[in-house]
């Protein structure tokens, strides 16, 4: 066995102490390691509202408290050891909470291995494997600093403010990356691997359909898919670790989030993206790669215009089979003409920049009532609230470069999903409920 056989086998022995609470040490190596993790234990970090927080976390065990993107960030190099290590212990460690009809397949958690091997042996740019395996950590460790207000203040006087994380991290990847001690101390190699990899593409946004084809522009004008594609197998398998840690705070030892058919998502998202081999495909051939992957799976039209926004809350929602794609149906078919032709034309509809955490409301929602209702009553509201939001752009009331956010009307869908009727955006394009006390009873939106 080699070195980083031995390392990962290490890492699978000390993650499998979190199931006691002598986990903190562990903890503490991987703090010591990487110290912005710490900067998302704290109660002021602007947290993902998706998935009931359970059960014992790391944050929990090391510090008496929950700080779930904390946790989150822990999970996330916990399965990428899992992956690495590939063995059949780790296979069932990493999905042993699964449900069995979803669980990932042991050939898929195969080719994630391989895949992870093979970036480790690539030698890009001179790169060893430990330090190949360090700038996986490293960008795991920094893709969520967004999120923390200790980095905002860190990187505020520098004039680095953007709302989104994945911006915020951009940027910073952009100005002053030294200003992170996780950073500072990789090869000159991997410094640049993690600028060229920073908000190159919003690859969660693509995967759950959330934008449309301008999503793609950057990786096609990037030209990596032809000049230089193990920057995109990087960043790609990086984000297949950051979902598999996705629900941490939920389940600290087993990867709920990625499964079969997310895996199998990814793959296809994989394949859209290298279209661009073919310079002469264009953003929309790359989108509907994936759409009528995920359609195809749905017993979806994609060429027809409802079955493409139904394809896409799919995506959304996580839903692969063709009895889901029977039950979106007749959800839609519950709306009335004006309705339906309003989320045909809002949610299938162009942004300068994708809403955020769309995804995350119509889940919680479908979870805290039914998926007819996730339908019914969830889209209605979304398409509501981007005719607003552009009707706000033309007028000149708003800046389109900032993002809409519904991770607030997430946490609602939770807890009064009733309630999401009356709503405001705030100059941060934040989604927020008009009113403090929202109604707890159905009522239309």
């Amino acid at each position: 066995m080699g070195y980083h056989g031995r390392m990962n086998r290490f890492f699978l022995l000390f993650f499998c102490l979190f199931a006691s609470l002598e986990a903190s040490d562990t903890v503490l190596s991987l703090t010591e390691k990487y110290p912005e993790i710490l900067w998302l234990a704290d109660a002021n970090v602007r947290k993902t509202e998706e998935g009931q927080a359970a059960g014992l976390s790391h944050s929990e065990q090391f510090f008496g408290k929950k700080f779930i993107e904390f946790d989150r960030t822990v999970m996330t190099l916990h399965c990428l050891h899992l992956i690495l290590d590939g063995s059949d212990e780790a296979y069932e460690l990493f999905s042993q909470a699964q449900p069995e009809e979803e669980r990932i397949s042991r050939n898929s958690f195969i080719s994630l291995y391989l895949e992870g091997q093979a970036i480790l042996k690539s030698g890009w740019k001179g790169l060893s494997e430990t330090e190949l395996l360090q700038a996986l950590e490293t960008a795991l460790v920094l893709g969520d600093i967004g999120k923390s207000e200790k980095a905002r203040e860190l990187f505020g006087p520098l004039g680095i403010k953007a709302p989104d994380h994945d911006d915020f991290n951009g940027q910073v990847m952009r100005t002053a990356p030294d200003l992170c001690p996780s950073f500072a101390c990789l090869p000159q190699a991997s410094k640049e691997l993690l600028i060229k990899t920073a908000n190159l593409a919003h690859f969660g946004h693509i995967f759950h359909l959330e934008g449309g084809p301008s999503r793609f522009t950057k990786l096609k004008e990037s030209e990596l898919a032809y000049t230089d594609p193990f920057v995109l197998v990087f960043e790609l398998f990086v984000q297949k670790c950051d979902v598999a840690g996705a629900l941490g705070h939920v389940n600290r030892l087993s990867s709920l989030a990625y499964r079969e058919k997310t895996h199998q998502g990814y793959q296809s998202v994989q394949r859209a993206i290298f279209t661009f081999t073919d310079t002469s495909k264009t953003e929309k051939d790359a989108y509907d790669v994936h759409l009528s992957q995920i359609a195809e799976w749905l017993e979806l039209d994609p060429n027809d215009k409802i079955d493409r926004v139904l394809a896409r809350i799919g995506a959304m929602l996580r839903l692969y089979t063709k009895e889901k794609g029977t039950i979106l149906k007749e959800a839609m078919a519950q709306l009335d003409n004006e309705q339906s032709e309003k989320i045909a034309l809002q949610l299938n509809g162009e942004f300068l920049r994708t809403p955020t955490y769309v995804p995350a409301f119509l889940l919680n929602l479908s979870q805290s009532t039914s998926l007819t209702e996730a339908i019914t009553i969830g889209l209605p509201f979304v398409a509501h609230v981007f005719e607003q939001h552009r009707a706000s752009i033309e007028q000149g009331l708003f800046d389109p470069t900032i993002p809409l956010n519904f991770n607030t009307m997430a946490g609602i869908a939770k807890t009064a999903p009733y309630g999401i009727a009356k709503f405001h955006i705030d100059d941060q394009g934040n989604v927020l409920p008009r009113e403090k006390e929202w109604a707890l009873e159905p009522q239309a939106p």
